[in-house]
């Protein structure tokens, strides 16, 4: 039995409750994907079969995805406004816009 590994992640703290643990891991696991070990609540260690690997065309996702939950770029750009709005806000309380 050969085994491969992957450590799937997420940007927010998708892996601080069970439920969402389980949620995802029912997903992983039509792939063949076990639960090794949760590192964080950011980070999971997944192993599997290679022999799953047959199968993996007929999945409806791609079975070596690494990152679940919201998008980065979402984070991100969200992030990036609202840097934006403060420094706007601040120039305009000194009085420089």
């Amino acid at each position: 039995m050969e085994l491969e590994y992957k450590v799937v992640q997420s940007t927010t703290p998708l892996f601080a409750t069970s439920k969402k643990i389980e949620e995802i891991m029912a997903e992983e696991s039509k792939a063949g994907w076990q639960l090794v070990e949760k590192f964080d609540n950011y980070k999971m260690r997944l192993q599997r079969d290679i022999s799953h690997r047959a199968n993996d065309k007929n999945l409806g996702f791609d079975a070596y995805r690494s990152q679940v939950g919201v998008n980065n770029i979402i984070v991100y750009g969200i992030t990036t406004l609202l840097t934006l709005a403060v420094v706007y806000a601040i120039f305009v309380l000194v009085g420089a816009v």
